[in-house]
């Protein structure tokens, strides 16, 4: 007994389409396989960069807070010295705009004296800036500012 022609046909076009769709399928692994292994690359390879941002953010940020609002004079030596020295070098090499701009308006605002409760405000701006800039260099948004229009 003898299939039928259609049944034959329909047979041998399934096959066709179930080749063809697994050799579709094995392509788009392939290719999610490699942007993820190339985000991997990526990530190891920035991570020094990365690492020594946060490092220096930290630095930065500890530094201000304590020149707003410690009344020891050994800690504010201290802490004057370190923003100065972060401020002149190292964090030149991994800052963005905005925190470039808060540590220019810190700066100014210790070069003037300016009452602590100014330090306070640019010193929580000047953390806010640094946070902003580690979120989009990890690629983390819950570290962005929750209140931000940009924040998606």
């Amino acid at each position: 007994m003898n299939p039928p022609k259609n049944m034959e046909a329909l047979a041998k076009v399934l096959t066709m389409v179930g080749a063809t769709a697994a050799f579709f399928l094995g392509v788009f692994q392939f290719l999610a396989t490699q942007n993820a292994q190339g985000e991997t690359r990526r990530i190891e390879a920035t991570r020094p960069f990365l690492d020594r941002q946060l490092k220096l953010y930290t630095e930065a940020t500890q530094a201000a807070a304590t020149l707003a609002t410690s009344t020891k004079d050994e800690e504010l030596t201290s802490a004057k010295e370190k923003f100065w020295s972060l401020y002149w070098g190292e964090l030149a090499l991994v800052e963005d705009k905005r925190v470039e701009a808060a540590m220019v308006n810190f700066g100014k605002a210790l070069e003037k004296r300016l009452a602590v409760n100014e330090l306070k405000i640019l010193s929580l701006e000047l953390a806010h800036a640094c946070r902003d800039s580690l979120g989009e260099s990890w690629g983390v948004k819950q570290w962005r500012n929750p209140h931000s229009e940009t924040r998606r």
